[in-house]
């Protein structure tokens, strides 16, 4: 009997593991997957608005916190965002991000004030400011697009989540294409082989995928 318990949980075993690694190898590839065409919108995914508002380990013990600024990470992403609006790819950007925890800062506010400061005029952005996921980013997004008018659209996230969104929008039944922005220094490791993958599974479990 043992025995065959023990059998049945490494096949068990084998088969997660399978799948995982699967899952690791698709996020990889899909990381620098840029399908982007022509649309009528571009989709930017949010992450944390500002940055130097915690406070973690030995450089406490330093002095003061540096003046919270904007997060590096969010910049380049709207960096790209605006590059493509810049190269007439879509004529509007919607910026999705709720409000932040940890800040009490609207992260599609924030990448609002990003992107007019590099040029895109505020007739040209559209805000969902009430997502605290993925999934919503993008189904509260679609919303919006869809008001306005707006039929296909450029997603734009940090290559790791590239493979997450891009089943999300197809689940949402999104006319989509993808454009990760690879110029990013804010990912890790752990985000290809832990993050996105666990993410991916618990998604598909709840049914989002």
């Amino acid at each position: 009997m043992k025995k065959k318990i023990l059998i049945s949980l490494s096949v068990i075993i084998a088969i997660f593991l399978l799948v995982y690694g699967g899952l690791v190898i698709y996020v990889y590839h899909m990381a620098s997957q840029d399908t982007k065409v022509k649309s009528d919108a571009i989709v930017v995914l949010g992450e944390a608005a500002m940055s130097g508002t915690s406070c973690f380990g030995p450089r406490c013990q330093h002095g003061p916190l540096p003046k919270p600024h904007y997060n590096v990470c969010l910049e380049s992403r709207i960096n790209h965002a605006v590059s493509l609006y810049k190269g007439h790819y879509a004529s509007k950007i919607v910026m999705s991000g709720g409000t932040d925890k940890s800040d009490n800062v609207n992260e599609a506010e924030t990448m609002k004030k990003i992107a007019i400061k590099d040029g895109v005029p505020a007739s040209a952005i559209l805000l969902e400011n009430k997502s605290t996921s993925t999934y919503q980013n993008l189904a509260f997004s679609q919303k919006i697009l869809n008001k306005a008018g707006l039929h296909s659209a450029i997603i734009v996230t940090d290559p790791p989540t590239n493979a997450r969104a891009g089943l999300v929008a197809s689940k949402l039944h999104y006319n989509y294409t993808l454009s990760p922005d690879t110029n990013t220094t804010c990912t890790h490791i752990t985000n290809y082989v832990l993050i996105e993958p666990l993410a991916i599974i618990y998604y598909f479990l709840t049914g989002r995928i």
